[in-house]
C-alpha cells in the first residue's frame, strides 16, 4: 500500500483495454442519459415524500437567511443542493416555526406544488453523476475500462439507486460522496503526495456536509484498509514506517477537512452551550471550586467554529443510542434488529445483482496474497459497511445503506470482466451475461416504482416483510386523488402516511380515519397503519377483516366497506 518496494502484492496486471476511448464515452453517457430520463419521468407521478420538506426547508434556510437552525442531525451540504432550484425560482423562506410546515409552504408558493417539488428533486442528479463518474474513474484505475461500463450498467439498473435519486432527500448524495471519499482514499494510499492530501481533505470534508452517517462510514472503511495491511505484511515494522511517512500528508489533509466543514456552516461561530442544565451539572462537579466553575462556564460559552457539526454529531449519537421506530417480519422495535440490513439487503436488491456481487468480492478475497490491494479493499469496504450498518439502532430501510451499492457494483461488474476473459468458460460467461439482462428487465419492469421495490424472495405482499420508506414513505397521494377521480368518489375515509398536505392534491371531500372506530363506505390508508403501526399499538386492527378493493401504487389501500 503503496511504497512499492515493500508492497505486499504485485502491480496491477496490465489487461488490454484503450481508456478513454470514444465507444466508452458515448456508452457511459448514454447509460446515464437514459436513467436520467427514467427518474426525470417519476417527478410528477409521486407526492413529495416524508423527509423531503423537511430538507427543502432546511437548505432553503441556509441560502435565503444564512442561518441553519430547524435541525442539526444532518449538515447543509445536500439539502442546500435540493434547495437551489426553488431559490432560483424565486422562492423564499416563510420564517415558519417548524421545518415541515416551513418545507410545505415553499413547496405550495405560487399554487405549483409540483413544479416547485420538481425543482427541488433536480438538485439530486449531479449526485447521481458524481457516482457515476467515479464508479469509472475508479475501475478505470484499478480494473478495467470495460469493468467501469458493466459495473455502471449495473448500477444505473438498481430500483432503489433510481428510487432515491429521484428524490429531495440525503441518501443518494451520501452514497456519491463517500464514494469519491473512498477513491480519493485509495489514491492517497497509493501516493501520499501534497496535492493528494489536499484533494482528499476536499472529497472528505464534501461527505461529512452530506450526511454525518458518512464519517462513521470513512473511519469503518480506514479500519478494514489497516487490518487487511497488518494481516498482509505481517511486518510491524514496515506498518510503523508507512504510518510515519504519512504523518505531514494527513495533517494537510485534516487542515483542507476543518477548513472547509466550517465553510459548509458559513463560518458561523457559536458557543458549545449555553443550558442551564450543563451549568448546573458544572455546579455539581466544582461545588469547592468557584474559580473551575468560571472557567468552565467561559470555555463552554465562548463562540467557537464547528460547534453545529460537533452538536450535530451528539444529535445523532443521541438518537442512535435512543433507537427509533422500526418494523421487520411484522413486528415492531424500537431498538431494531442486528440482521435488519442484511434482510433488507437479501429482499430490496435484484438478487442477480447480489449473485454477481458476491462472486466478485469472494473471487477477491480467497486469492488475496496474489490480488492486488486494491481490488481487495474495494471487496472489503462493502463488507465493513455492512457490518457497521448491522450495529445501528435506527433501522429505516435500504436507505441507510445505499452506499454499498457504488462498491458492490464495482465488484460485480469486475466478477463479469473475469468471467469473460477465462475463454474455457463459455457457459458461464453466457450466463454472466443472461443474469445481468435479468437485473436490466427487473429495473425497467420496476418503473416506475422504484422506491417500493422488492424482488421475488418478498412475493405478492412486501408489507410482511418490511414497510416505512422501503415501501411507503407517503410517495402514492398524487395516484390516490387520480384514481378516486376515475372510480368517481364522491367521498372518503382517509389516513395519510405523509407530510405532503392532503389540500396539495385534488382529493373528494374527505374524513380522517379513526383508528379504532370502524367506519363505512370507501376508506383510504395507507401501509405505514396497517403494519408498523399495527405491530406497535394494535391500530386499524378492525380492516384486518377486510378485503381490499385495490392497491393504490404500492403504499396506499383503498377499502369499500359495506355496512
Amino acid at each position: 500500500m503503496i511504497d512499492h518496494n515493500t508492497e505486499p502484492h504485485p502491480q496491477l496486471p496490465h489487461r488490454p483495454h484503450l481508456w478513454p476511448g470514444s465507444i466508452y464515452v458515448i456508452v457511459a453517457a448514454s447509460l446515464i442519459g437514459i436513467t436520467a430520463v427514467r427518474i426525470a419521468t417519476t417527478y410528477r407521478t409521486f407526492t413529495g415524500t416524508y423527509d423531503e420538506p423537511f430538507h427543502i426547508a432546511s437548505g432553503m434556510e441556509w441560502l435565503d437567511k444564512g442561518t441553519y437552525s430547524y435541525e442539526l442531525q444532518h449538515p447543509p451540504l445536500a439539502r442546500v443542493a435540493m434547495a437551489v432550484g426553488p431559490y432560483l425560482k424565486g422562492l423564499r423562506s416563510h420564517s415558519l416555526a417548524t421545518a415541515t410546515d416551513e418545507g410545505n409552504a415553499i413547496l405550495q408558493t405560487h399554487g405549483t406544488y409540483q413544479q416547485n417539488l420538481l425543482l427541488a428533486r433536480l438538485g439530486n442528479l449531479p449526485f447521481l453523476l458524481l457516482a457515476c463518474v467515479v464508479i469509472l474513474l475508479w475501475a478505470r484505475r484499478w480494473f478495467t475500462a470495460a469493468g467501469g461500463l458493466w459495473a455502471l450498467l449495473l448500477f444505473l439498473s438498481l430500483p432503489s439507486i433510481l428510487g432515491h435519486a429521484a428524490l429531495a432527500t440525503l441518501d443518494m448524495a451520501c452514497a456519491a460522496t463517500l464514494l469519491a471519499a473512498l477513491y480519493h482514499l485509495m489514491r492517497w494510499l497509493e501516493t501520499p503526495l501534497w496535492w493528494q492530501s489536499f484533494s482528499l481533505g476536499t472529497a472528505l470534508s464534501l461527505a461529512f456536509l452530506t450526511k454525518f452517517s458518512n464519517i462513521a462510514y470513512v473511519a469503518v472503511c480506514c479500519a478494514a484498509a489497516t487490518a487487511y495491511w497488518v494481516v498482509a505484511t505481517r511486518d510491524r515494522r514496515q506498518v510503523y514506517r508507512q504510518l510515519k511517512l504519512r504523518i505531514r500528508p494527513a495533517c494537510i489533509t485534516a487542515g483542507v477537512l476543518l477548513v472547509l466543514l466550517w465553510a459548509g456552516y458559513r463560518f458561523s461561530l457559536a458557543p458549545i452551550s449555553t443550558s442551564v442544565g450543563v451549568h448546573k451539572s458544572i455546579d455539581q462537579r466544582f461545588v469547592a471550586h468557584s474559580w473551575m466553575r468560571r472557567a468552565a462556564y467561559k470555555a463552554l460559552e465562548t463562540p467557537i467554529p464547528l460547534t453545529p457539526f460537533v452538536q450535530g454529531v451528539s444529535e445523532v449519537y443521541t438518537h442512535n443510542k435512543s433507537g427509533h421506530d422500526s418494523y421487520l417480519f411484522g413486528k415492531y422495535r424500537m431498538n431494531g434488529w442486528w440482521y435488519f440490513f442484511p434482510v433488507v439487503l437479501g429482499l430490496k436488491t435484484p438478487l442477480g445483482f447480489l449473485l454477481l456481487a458476491v462472486v466478485g468480492i469472494l473471487s477477491a478475497l480467497w486469492r488475496y496474497r496474489v490480488t492486488p490491494w486494491q481490488h481487495c479493499l474495494t471487496a472489503l469496504f462493502p463488507i465493513a459497511l455492512l457490518l457497521l450498518c448491522m450495529t445501528s439502532r435506527i433501522d429505516l430501510g435500504v436507505r441507510h445503506i445505499l452506499a454499498i451499492y457504488p462498491l458492490l457494483a464495482l465488484m460485480a461488474g469486475n466478477a463479469i470482466c473475469d468471467v469473460f476473459l477465462t475463454r474455457r468458460w463459455r457457459m458461464l460467461s453466457a450466463l454472466s451475461l443472461l443474469v445481468v439482462c435479468m437485473v436490466v428487465a427487473e429495473s425497467w419492469l420496476a418503473h416506475p416504482d422504484y422506491l417500493a421495490y422488492f424482488n421475488q424472495l418478498a412475493g405478492g405482499h412486501p408489507e410482511t416483510f418490511l414497510a416505512e420508506s422501503d415501501l411507503d414513505w407517503g410517495q402514492d397521494l398524487r395516484r390516490l386523488s387520480l384514481r378516486l377521480r376515475v372510480l368517481g368518489i364522491q367521498h372518503i375515509a382517509i389516513r395519510y402516511f405523509g407530510t405532503a398536505p392532503l389540500g396539495s392534491v385534488d382529493l373528494p371531500d374527505y374524513r380522517l380515519l379513526c383508528p379504532d372506530e370502524k367506519t363505512t363506505g370507501y376508506v383510504a390508508i395507507s401501509v405505514r397503519f396497517t403494519t408498523l403501526e399495527y405491530a406497535k399499538s394494535g391500530a386499524y386492527g378492525w380492516l384486518k377483516r377486510y378485503k381490499p378493493l385495490e392497491r393504490i401504487g404500492k403504499s396506499i389501500f383503498l377499502y369499500c366497506i359495506e355496512q
